[in-house]
């Protein structure tokens, strides 16, 4: 029973890595536009297509497939601030809030792209994409890992790490923290506030991207597995969705939970595991496990 419990903690802390990234690109967008991402799920989708096309079509190396996926992805989170986003800010009236239209213009992004993926031919059927590192399985003392696994865990690492480097030490990343911040104050310092949002949303979109990357070898790969959002929207809510580094310790303990759910209670209840999960926390605790006193915000 010990060798099952360390053995479901290790994969969900895996499977909590991919959804981490997803968390926090969702957390990025809220952070700097107020603004919830309901087609983050299909940017997660998009990544692992874009990587198949490359993989295949192309014939370009795993890390190739990385880093055009990472290129598209920008472009295509950067197009829609820029194309959708920023010209719903600019007719706006005086004092009049866009918030929700622009919620609901991410929800109407979920479609097109799942609208787009469709009509290409080699989505028709289900796919998977095959393993970064193929070999036999990794043991750690009575756990067992697959190459693909510490991958997984590996990369998301690195990617976060270097997602923390460049928003503490470069100046680009320290005028993207003073936007997200406060845009007001940023756009009076000559800091250009469209600009870092537009930046915002196709990094956002790369660290979605990835995560379809990673996971493609794990999931089936259809149109439809931009689903992983509701997953991710329950790792940010756990972690707090103002705290970045609490949303990634969010989609760790998500993870090890669903899996122990599925080990002590049952296979089935692991789907209506991140439902739970957010109404507990936003019940007991609505700025997450890991964010601060909840401050009260005039209007």
């Amino acid at each position: 029973m010990l060798i099952s419990l360390l053995q479901a903690i290790a994969s969900g802390v895996v499977t909590g890595c991919a959804y981490a990234l997803v968390a926090l690109s969702l957390v990025m967008i809220y952070k700097s536009t107020d603004v919830i991402n309901f087609g983050g799920g299909e940017m997660v989708m998009i990544g692992g297509y874009l990587a198949m096309f490359a993989l295949l079509a192309i014939g370009l190396p795993y890390a190739g497939a990385f880093v055009f996926a990472a290129v598209v992805a920008f472009m295509v989170g950067a197009a829609f601030d820029r194309v959708v986003l920023d010209r719903m800010l600019g007719r706006a009236l005086p004092g009049q809030s866009v918030l929700v239209a622009m919620v609901i213009a991410t929800v109407g992004l979920s479609y097109v792209l799942k609208g787009l993926v469709r009509v290409v031919p080699y989505t028709e059927e289900v796919r998977r994409l095959a393993p970064l590192f193929a070999g036999d399985p990794v043991f750690l003392g009575p756990i067992i890992l697959q190459r693909q696994d510490i991958a997984i865990v590996v990369i998301a690492v690195l990617l976060m790490r270097a997602w923390w480097a460049f928003f503490n030490f470069t100046l680009l990343g320290k005028a993207l923290r003073a936007t997200s911040q406060n845009p007001r104050a940023a756009a009076l310092i000559g800091i250009p506030v469209r600009a870092m949002r537009m930046t915002i949303w196709g990094i956002a979109a790369i660290f979605a991207a990835m995560a379809g990357i990673l996971l493609g070898p794990k999931l089936l790969m259809t149109p439809d597995m931009g689903s992983v959002v509701i997953l991710a929207f329950a790792a940010a809510i756990v972690g707090g969705f103002h705290n970045l580094p609490g949303c990634i310790l969010g989609g760790v303990v998500l993870g090890v939970v669903q899996n122990l759910v599925g080990l002590y209670i049952s296979s089935r209840a692991i789907v209506l595991t991140p439902f739970v999960v957010i109404m507990l926390v936003l019940v007991l605790r609505p700025q997450g496990l890991f964010g601060g006193a909840v401050v009260t915000k005039k209007v």
